[in-house]
């Protein structure tokens, strides 16, 4: 016997089948949504939200290498624990493994609002894989964090004034950067771990974010912007960490669009002692 021939889906879709199957998708939806709902109460499934860093104005990742003598105090000087030690990382495809620190401004929309910047370092996970590690956050919009819960609001700007990006951060301020961008300036190609990085970003005590990401991460269209182009100042307290000049100075000139997974790893992680 041979095989039955198959037909294709083929049906008009009339007004009243348009009105149904938009009545259908809603209540079946909503339904989905209220038992993902109950089953992340009842500690079931992790949320997932959206989190979009903004193009315009562009983020930006000012990098700078950790001075040889400040890399094995990191842990005692950020109030670490030991196994949170700086790990190396490659930051452009064609960059050696340094030990890296990362201040990251940005403009997001979706579980956090406004402009935002994070410091960080790179630790190892358990399976050795470079990974973020935010020892140091603001924001100038309310948001949480796992560490303060109340992410500390600060006084930032960071906007694009045709080919020049100014920022400062904090009283006084306390960072401040103005970013030429040339109009010939190369995109460059981000390591593929430098990406890979963002899968699980941890905070100071110990509780992660999962994160999955678009093209805007691990594909994006990055310009290593030249140091005759930066003019900036750091009087944060975290300056005697790194040399004096940026290793590099990344702008994306793309949106980057994640879902995040906020705490994923809260059920893993051991209290620490109680202090006396």
């Amino acid at each position: 016997m041979g095989n039955k021939k198959r037909q294709p889906l083929s049906r008009p879709l009339t007004a009243r089948g348009l009105r149904g199957r938009r009545a259908m998708k809603r209540a079946l939806y909503a339904m989905l949504s209220f038992r993902n709902g109950v089953m992340i109460a009842l500690g079931k499934e992790q949320p997932l939200v959206r989190f979009t860093v903004e193009g315009d104005p562009p983020s930006v990742y000012v990098v700078w290498r950790i001075r040889p003598e400040a890399v094995d105090t990191l842990p005692k000087r950020l109030g670490l624990a030991d196994w949170m030690a700086s790990t190396p990382i490659r930051c452009l495809a064609d960059d050696e493994p340094e030990h890296l620190l990362v201040l990251n401004y940005y403009r997001v929309s979706g579980l956090a609002r406004g402009v935002r910047a994070e410091w960080s370092i790179f630790i190892a996970d358990p399976a050795g894989i470079p990974r973020y590690l935010v020892f140091d956050a603001c924001s100038a919009e309310f948001s949480i964090d796992p560490v303060d819960l109340n992410t500390k609001r600060s006084p930032i700007t960071h906007r694009r004034e045709g080919d020049t990006i100014v920022t400062s951060l904090g009283e006084g301020p306390d960072y401040t950067c103005s970013i030429e961008i040339p109009a010939d300036a190369p995109t460059v190609k981000t390591h593929a771990e430098w990406a890979t990085a963002n899968d699980e970003i941890y905070w100071t005590n110990g509780i992660a974010d999962r994160t999955f990401y678009n093209a805007g991460m691990h594909d994006p269209l990055v310009v290593d912007v030249p140091s005759g182009a930066v003019d900036l100042t750091d009087d944060t307290g975290w300056a005697d960490l790194v040399e004096p000049d940026p290793a590099h100075v990344l702008v994306y000139e793309n949106a980057i669009e994640l879902a995040m997974a906020p705490w994923a790893n809260l059920d893993q992680v051991e209290a620490s002692p109680e202090r006396s």
